[in-house]
């Protein structure tokens, strides 16, 4: 019976947080990732359209770009992985957020095919609320799975 419980509630736990991460991600769709300095003046990128158009990045020279973009299927698949209790999830949701964490290192982006770069001046809440919603997944995970080794080692 009391196994029964803790099936539940870690059931829960799992399930809130990937109801938190996903809404977080959604949100972050609806922003601006970040805004760059082009030859033209200031231009800005959605999230929604740099999901849509990113992993198409290294057709057009982006490979470096493209990367980054590969850390949303890797963290779909770190949530799948989650939701069927398969530690390796957590492996995909440390690799993502890495990923995601190392475009604040980066000082200019791909602005055309013809490998033109542009400044990048801000980074904007598309690209905080996206990175937060990995961190937390990676961080609920660690929860998760640590509260769990320390109920299988008390029995």
């Amino acid at each position: 019976m009391k196994e029964q419980e803790e099936d539940k509630t870690n059931k829960k736990l799992r399930l809130g947080l990937i109801l938190i991460s996903l809404t977080i991600f959604v949100f972050s769709l609806t922003q601006d990732v970040f805004i760059y300095d082009d030859f033209d003046g200031q231009k800005t990128h959605s999230s929604f359209a740099l999901l849509l158009m990113g992993g198409l990045a290294i057709l057009g020279g982006g490979l470096f770009e493209w990367l980054i973009w590969v850390a949303n299927p890797i963290y779909i698949g770190a949530i799948i992985m989650f939701l069927n209790k398969k530690k390796v999830g957590m492996k995909l949701s440390i690799l993502a957020t890495l990923i995601g964490f190392s475009f604040l290192s980066w000082s200019e982006i791909l602005a055309a095919e013809n490998g033109r770069t542009a400044t990048i001046y801000s980074l904007e809440l598309g690209y905080w609320s996206w990175i937060s919603s990995m961190t937390i997944l990676n961080l609920g995970m660690t929860y998760y799975y640590l509260n769990q080794n320390k109920h299988e080692a008390q029995q």
